[in-house]
């Protein structure tokens, strides 16, 4: 299983923590008494921003890549009542490759992985952490899965034989 590197959630965290921690300065730091409720206001921001982390936690933590020994499960979730669920077989993948772009990327071995089918369509799943390493063990289980099809087929009791 492979997540999306952990850089995605450094923007959402540090805007959530500036405006968790701005919005209650500056109602307690110049006394804005809104209707009375400047505590709240204060507490209210912190929730918020709270909340807003946990969310993008709990999206990235769904956003998934599951190479198993018969084919590769993309999970996206787009939001809470929201996926996309693709399933590759390793026959139907045609092309497999990554791209490293800038030097965010670079530095946090994080790239775009690329999966081509023989239709000529492309299943893309963006910040996949060491890529070259993902690469490889796709290739590396692509080339023992019809080995192991094989040798399924030839040990299961229900094949007839």
């Amino acid at each position: 299983m492979v997540r999306r590197h952990r850089s995605v959630m450094v923007g959402v965290i540090s805007w959530s923590v500036v405006f968790a921690s701005l919005v209650p300065f500056f109602v307690l730091r110049f006394n804005l008494n809104i209707f009375g409720y400047s505590w709240e206001i204060a507490i209210g921001a912190i929730l918020i921003a709270t909340l807003v982390i946990l969310y993008k936690i709990y999206i990235w933590r769904k956003n998934t890549l599951i190479i198993t020994s018969q084919r590769i499960v993309l999970n996206i979730r787009h939001g809470i009542f929201s996926r996309t669920v693709t399933e590759l077989l390793y026959r139907d993948v045609y092309d497999i490759s990554f791209k490293q772009s800038g030097l965010a990327a670079l530095m946090n071995r994080y790239g775009k992985l690329i999966i081509k089918t023989p239709s000529g369509s492309e299943v893309i799943f963006d910040k996949v952490p060491s890529p070259a390493k993902v690469v490889e063990v796709i290739n590396k289980v692509r080339l023992n899965a019809p080995v192991q099809a094989q040798e399924y087929i030839e040990n299961n009791p229900l094949n007839g034989r």
